[in-house]
């Protein structure tokens, strides 16, 4: 967090006059945005063009969704000017990692599946909105990279065979019935007040999706072991699992376009175990 520059005040008061703007703070960890912050309301700023213009279709989103899910979403308070918006404020904090109640996370992926995605086709963003669909091209990067940086020949050709066979059953799952996806139900996009959830934040990549993304996603963050108890049957809590690999992969693919020096070693010591369980689920 950093205190707001006098340019993004001034952005501020003139979309939303009245919050203490001078007061709040900037939170850089986006993917896409800049976020200042206060406690009466928040104004999000894109961080290029490319995302400036997708942000009126974000906020239209957000703003189409509140009412559709028992739970705060950041709903808009300004008109969209200069790639910003001032969106209310959800108070809480995120969950603590590696733990969770798995009643209060089923009846989050519950309210996800009880929305109609039909309404909103034209505001959600397509599947694999992050880095793209699994291409060949995209598959043989990765494969590659995971060869390379494996700790010796055997494990990488394990590791890559495994990988493989992870990808290639993300086919199977292309006629899954869609329902909401968030993207990215983790860490601080999900707000918790007493042991409920208070509301939901970072709606830019929901998609009709898998549903078993969304286990893969609250599994990921409050313990793999709730996986059972979060799918609504077997055969979700086994796509979640293979999902889970496959986003580990991602990892992977994206730390093979860094123009630095990405921290090989412990990557692979993270991805490795969730490819190899995700091959067992298939």
């Amino acid at each position: 967090m950093r205190p707001p520059t006098d340019s993004e005040i001034a952005l501020a008061e003139n979309l939303y006059p009245g919050p203490a703007w001078a007061q709040g703070s900037v939170a850089e960890g986006g993917q896409f945005h800049e976020v200042l912050v206060t406690e009466e309301a928040v104004l999000r700023m894109a961080r290029d063009d490319v995302q400036a213009a997708q942000l009126p279709r974000r906020v239209a989103l957000v703003d189409a969704l509140s009412g559709r899910l028992p739970y705060a979403v950041p709903c808009s308070l300004s008109r969209i000017a200069d790639g910003a918006v001032v969106q209310e404020f959800i108070p809480g904090a995120a969950h603590p990692p590696h733990t969770g109640d798995p009643v209060r996370l089923r009846e989050v992926i519950a309210a996800l599946a009880a929305v109609d995605v039909a309404p909103l086709r034209e505001l959600l963003a397509p599947p694999f909105a992050y880095r793209g669909p699994w291409t060949e091209s995209k598959i043989a990067t990765t494969l590659t990279a995971l060869g390379e940086h494996a700790s010796d020949p055997a494990s990488g050709a394990a590791l890559v065979h495994d990988a493989a066979l992870v990808l290639a059953e993300l086919r199977q799952f292309a006629d899954v019935p869609a329902q909401l996806v968030h993207g990215d139900l983790a860490g601080h996009n999900m707000h918790w007040i007493g042991g409920r959830v208070s509301g939901i934040l970072d709606w830019d990549l929901a998609a009709a999706w898998d549903p078993a993304l969304n286990v893969a996603y609250l599994a990921a963050w409050h313990g793999r072991d709730l996986v059972d108890e979060l799918a609504r049957d077997a055969e979700q809590a086994r796509r979640a699992r293979i999902w889970d690999g496959a986003m580990r992969l991602e990892g992977i693919y994206n730390a093979s376009l860094r123009t630095d020096a990405p921290n090989w070693g412990k990557l692979m010591r993270k991805v490795a175990p969730r490819v190899h369980a995700a091959r067992e689920a298939i």
